[in-house]
């Protein structure tokens, strides 16, 4: 029998904290070459899109469209697509529930952009809309390189407590995470992966590269961001009668 409570001045009962709603992300490390990579995404920055003045379009492939066809007529990008496409299709069927049998790699929107951050530039926040699933690879990075900070989707929760803020350090068995909060909830994550590792997450969930604080003249952040969703089944789209919708391309015109 338990002691009665006014014998015992601390009495917290017994219970254990369940998270709510988490979020999914993987984190590994593609077996590819990253040592050419990364100079081929050199090559590439330095061909198409280096050369332009704004700061916050000329380190990426992203707005490129010739940029882009080049990247993907190359050996080490069929390898990095058809892996991430596996991968993608594997986190489906078994965290998601889908049945990714009926599909193939080409029922998979592979969508792919090289960046090379160097001391000017930065990504603002935002996320990816019209897709499922969005990443990166980190072809270089070290020890002074910018981290990913990922923020919370629920603003409001982040009003509910007032706790003080407080750095949590590699949880979860990952290592170099910050998770900055003070518990219910977490505000932010920063990630800091090394070379080879990919990230994959939700694509509603918002992130930033913040401006590097690096006064390395030959500071480097190269990495290849992409954005992933696949064909979906249908199954009662024969009800009714079909008809083409063709002719709403001449009332649109």
């Amino acid at each position: 029998m338990t002691k009665p409570i006014n014998e015992t001045p601390f009495s917290p009962a017994e219970s254990k904290e369940l998270g709510l709603f988490p979020i999914p992300m993987l984190r590994g490390n593609l077996p590819l070459n990253h040592d050419i990579i990364a100079q081929s995404c050199r090559d590439i920055i330095h061909e198409y899109v280096s050369r332009g003045e704004d700061v916050q379009s000329n380190y990426t492939t992203y707005f490129c469209k010739d940029a882009q066809e080049h990247t993907h007529s190359l050996e080490w990008f069929k390898d990095l697509s058809d892996i991430i496409k596996d991968t993608y299709a594997n986190w489906y069927q078994t965290s998601m529930n889908e049945d990714m049998t009926i599909f193939s790699r080409n029922d998979i929107h592979f969508f792919a952009w090289i960046n090379r951050y160097t001391e000017p530039h930065m990504h603002d926040v935002h996320n990816h809309p019209r897709c499922l699933m969005s990443g990166t690879y980190y072809v270089k990075v070290d020890d002074s390189t910018t981290p990913i900070k990922f923020t919370n989707p629920n603003p409001a929760a982040a009003m509910f407590t007032r706790g003080n803020d407080v750095n949590y350090k590699n949880e979860q068995g990952f290592n170099n995470v910050v998770r900055n909060g003070h518990g219910i909830p977490t505000q932010e994550y920063f990630i800091h992966p090394t070379t080879g590792e990919f990230l994959m997450w939700p694509s509603y969930l918002y992130h930033m590269v913040p401006k590097t604080q690096s006064r390395d003249p030959n500071y480097e952040r190269i990495t290849i961001s992409f954005n992933l969703f696949h064909n979906m089944e249908l199954h009662t789209n024969t009800t009714g009668r079909n008809f083409d919708y063709s002719l709403l391309r001449g009332e649109n015109e």
